[in-house]
């Protein structure tokens, strides 16, 4: 699967890592607003690693979490959902607006690929530092995103997006 090889998502070990993160999101999207401490408590179980200042506005979805890298002052809105059967690396200073998706998994097409099972690819997803991402935004599988990069809302990101100074980012119907 990190390798970007087929698998089939019904393998049993990755099902029991599949309903621990969805355990632990639950746990995060019940957890008071107030309470900082048990916010963190769950975020550090949860990813592989974190930086500090990481804010997850509830609710918040991801697949497997330990396939999620944070760095300092990360922010996701409300109802973000992140399928992680990929590599996701996100930068410092990073800001995601609420109803993203970043989906690093393709689901093969063909007949055979759907018969044998092993039917997913994962792709990594890496956001550079000092990058916004506009609400209701999708970044799909093996997608890079430069540093200061501006992804406008509704944008549905395919490819790469180089840091371009006093860019806006990209806009997709």
């Amino acid at each position: 699967m990190q390798q970007g090889l087929p698998y089939s998502p019904a393998d049993p070990e990755l099902t029991q890592f599949r309903f621990a993160s969805r355990r632990l999101c639950q746990e995060l999207n019940a957890v008071d607003p107030a309470d900082t401490d048990k916010q963190d408590m769950v975020i550090t179980k949860l990813f592989a690693r974190r930086g500090k200042g990481v804010v997850i506005e509830a609710p918040f979805t991801c697949t497997y979490g330990m396939n999620l890298n944070l760095g300092n002052n990360v922010a996701f809105g409300p109802n973000c959902t992140v399928i992680d059967s990929g590599h996701i690396e996100i930068g410092n200073n990073v800001l995601i607006g609420p109803a993203v998706g970043l989906y690093t998994t393709t689901q093969g097409l063909l007949p055979l690929e759907q018969q044998n099972g092993d039917n997913e690819i994962s792709l990594p997803i890496i956001i550079g530092n000092n990058v916004v991402i506009g609400g209701n935004s999708v970044i799909k599988a093996g997608v890079s995103i430069g540093e200061g990069a501006v992804i406008d809302a509704g944008s549905v990101v395919e490819g790469d997006v180089e840091h371009l100074p006093l860019s806006r980012g990209i806009r997709r119907p």
